[in-house]
């Protein structure tokens, strides 16, 4: 049996950040259950995940492994609770000019 990677991307209007995810299995009894994730990202999305498993307590921590500058190693049922809080944290920082229509914006 193989199983396909999965992959999960959130991005935002201005914001290139994704996070991509592939699962690695186990063979447990007649079938194969994940065991972690893969997850690949860009640096700054990856230290706000490290941010998030640090907050957690020693038996909720999610990281299996720091694997490089964009990969980490994570365990399966925290696949969906970081996709969603990455997805409301990048809404939280996306930022745009506010246009000032009519307004006289001469500062002589």
């Amino acid at each position: 049996m193989s199983s396909k990677p999965k992959q999960t991307k959130s991005k935002s209007k201005k914001s290139t950040s994704a996070v991509t995810t592939s699962s690695t299995s186990v063979k447990g009894g007649n079938a194969l259950r994940p065991s972690g994730f893969l997850l690949t990202c860009d640096p700054p999305m990856k230290q706000f995940i490290i941010h998030l498993n640090d907050a957690k307590i020693a038996d909720k921590k999610f990281i299996i492994e720091d694997l490089d500058a964009t990969h980490l190693l994570i365990k399966g049922e925290a696949r969906d609770e970081i996709t969603r809080k990455a997805e409301e944290w990048m809404d939280e920082n996306v930022f745009s000019n506010i246009e000032r229509v009519g307004e006289n914006l001469d500062t002589s």
